[in-house]
C-alpha cells in the first residue's frame, strides 16, 4: 500500500510574478457586450483574453439577471432588427431552444425579447470556445501598465493567484470604466443619483395562454402600482416580464443605489432584496391565481444600470439622441427611449415616435487619452440622459460589433485605433447601420406586451 505521506507536498507562497497571459487583444468585462466584443475579435483571427471579475459569463445578462434583451428593434407598429450582426444568431439558437418570447411594448413602441438566463449562458459560452478564448473569471483587474498613451499589460488579482495579461489592444466593456479608471486615464461620473435594480426570477407562475400575457403583465403591474405602498415597496412603476415556456416571471420592480462604494453597494444592495421579498407577497396574496404557488429561483447580484464612464473624443448628448443625428463616424443605431432612473419611486420614460432612430458615434468609443484602449458598453462618453437610452444590451452588442472591428483594422496597420478610417468599420458592419432585418422569421413567437 502506498504511503500517504507520498500523496501530498507542503507549499508556501512565492514573491516571483504570477502567470503571464499573451494575446492581441483583452477584454475586461464578460457581459453582454465584453462577450460580444470577444466573440467577434475570435472569429477575426485573433488571440482573445477575456477577464471578468464575476464567476460566469454574461455579466448582468446571465448574473442579475437583466431578463430582456431592449433596444435590438426599431420602434413602429413593425419592428425589424436594428443590429443583426452576431445579434441574430444568438436570438436564433435562444429560439431553437425555446428559451426566448419576442413580446411588443406599446410603452416602448418596439421590440423586447423575454430569455432564459441559464441559456443564454450556455449560448455564449459556446460561442467564446469556439474561438477558443482564454478566459479568467473571478479576476479583479488591479493595475494597468501604461506606456505614453498604450497601455501594455494589465495585472489581475484571482483566487488562485496574481496573473498578468499582456496585449497590443484592449477593450473596456466592464460597465463601469474600471479599466481607464485603474489605468488612470479621465472617466466621467453623473451628478445625480441614477438606481439599479434587484431583480427576481420567479418560477411556477400559471403564465396561461402565451396570447394572454399582455394582460396578465398589465394586471400584475397594476397591483404593484396600486398597492405597493401598502406593501412597504419603493418604486411604483415596475415591470413584469413572462416567459410562458418555462413558467416564468422576472420582476423589476424595485429601485437599489448602486454607489462604487464595496461596503454601501452590498447595503443597498441587502435592502433591494428585502423590497423584493415584499413585490412577492403582494403578487402572492393580490393575484393568485397566477403568482400563489410561485417560488423564487434566482435573487442574482443587484442590476447596476449607469455609474462611471470613459472620457472620448466625443461625448453623446441628449440633444443629439432626441435630433437623430447622423454621424459621419456612426456606428450604431438606437431606436429605444430615454430611460433614467433618477429617483426612487420611479424614472422618466420618454419615447420616441415611431421609425425614430438615433446612432452613436465611434468617437465615443474611444478613450481620448489612449490609443489603444476602446469603451462598449454602458461605459461610452454619453450624458446620463443619452447613455440612459443607449445602455440597454441591444446598443451594447452593436457597439461591442463596431469596436471589434475597429481594432482588429488597427493591429493589421499596426496603428492606432483613434487613426482607423470608420468608413471602413462602417462597411464591416453595414447591416447595424442600414436596412431592414426582420425576426423572428414567419412562424416565430411572439406576442402583444404592456
Amino acid at each position: 500500500m502506498a504511503e500517504s505521506v507520498s500523496a501530498v507536498r507542503t507549499v508556501r507562497r512565492s514573491d516571483t510574478p504570477g502567470m503571464t497571459v499573451q494575446a492581441d487583444v483583452c477584454v475586461v468585462g464578460a457581459g453582454i457586450s465584453g462577450t460580444t466584443a470577444a466573440i467577434m475579435l475570435a472569429r477575426r483571427g485573433h488571440r482573445v483574453a477575456l477577464v471578468d471579475s464575476c464567476t460566469w459569463i454574461g455579466g448582468q445578462a446571465v448574473g442579475v439577471p437583466i431578463g430582456t434583451i431592449a433596444g435590438l428593434f426599431s420602434s413602429g407598429p413593425n419592428p425589424f432588427l436594428l443590429s443583426p450582426v452576431l445579434a441574430s444568431e444568438v436570438l436564433d439558437a435562444l429560439a431553437r431552444e425555446d428559451a426566448c418570447f419576442i413580446q411588443y411594448s406599446r410603452r416602448a413602441r418596439t421590440n423586447t425579447v423575454v430569455y432564459d438566463e441559464v441559456t443564454a449562458m450556455r449560448i455564449f459560452e459556446q460561442m467564446l470556445r469556439a474561438g477558443d478564448v482564454q478566459i479568467i473569471l473571478g479576476g479583479v483587474v488591479t493595475a494597468a501598465d501604461l506606456d505614453g498613451r498604450r497601455i501594455r499589460a494589465v495585472d489581475v488579482a484571482t483566487r488562485f493567484g496574481a496573473c498578468r495579461i499582456a496585449a497590443r489592444a484592449f477593450v473596456d466593456a466592464s460597465g463601469d470604466a474600471a479599466l481607464a479608471w485603474t489605468a488612470g486615464l479621465a472617466c466621467r461620473e453623473p451628478t445625480m443619483a441614477i438606481h439599479g435594480t434587484q431583480m427576481c426570477v420567479l418560477e411556477g407562475v400559471v403564465c396561461g395562454d402565451p396570447a394572454e400575457t399582455r394582460a396578465v403583465v398589465q394586471h400584475a403591474e397594476g397591483l404593484i402600482r396600486e398597492r405597493g405602498e401598502a406593501y412597504g415597496l419603493t418604486r411604483r412603476e415596475g415591470v413584469i416580464f413572462l416567459l410562458p415556456s418555462r413558467q416564468v416571471a422576472i420582476l423589476n420592480v424595485t429601485h437599489v443605489e448602486t454607489p462604487l462604494d464595496p461596503v454601501a453597494f452590498w447595503h443597498h444592495g441587502l435592502e433591494g432584496r428585502e423590497q423584493v421579498e415584499r413585490a412577492i407577497a403582494l403578487l402572492k396574496a393580490e393575484y393568485p391565481e397566477v403568482f400563489g404557488r410561485a417560488h423564487v429561483r434566482s435573487l442574482g447580484h443587484p442590476g447596476i444600470r449607469q455609474t462611471r464612464s470613459i472620457v472620448g473624443m466625443h461625448m453623446l448628448t441628449v440633444d443629439e439622441v432626441n435630433a437623430g443625428v447622423c454621424f459621419p463616424d456612426a456606428i450604431a443605431r438606437v431606436a429605444w427611449p430615454i430611460e433614467l432612473h433618477d429617483t426612487a419611486a420611479g424614472y422618466r420614460w420618454e419615447p420616441f415616435p415611431d421609425g425614430h432612430v438615433h446612432y452613436i458615434p465611434l468617437r465615443s468609443l474611444l478613450h481620448a487619452e489612449a490609443d489603444n484602449l476602446i469603451a462598449t458598453g454602458r461605459c461610452i462618453d454619453a450624458d446620463p440622459f443619452a447613455l440612459s437610452s443607449v445602455r440597454v444590451m441591444g446598443p451594447c452588442m452593436a457597439t461591442a460589433v463596431a469596436a471589434a472591428e475597429c481594432i482588429d483594422l488597427a493591429l493589421r496597420s499596426d496603428s492606432s485605433l483613434h487613426d482607423v478610417d470608420a468608413g471602413k468599420v462602417q462597411e464591416r458592419i453595414a447591416p447595424n447601420l442600414d436596412g431592414e432585418w426582420p425576426w423572428p422569421p414567419e412562424g416565430g413567437n411572439s406576442a402583444a406586451g404592456a
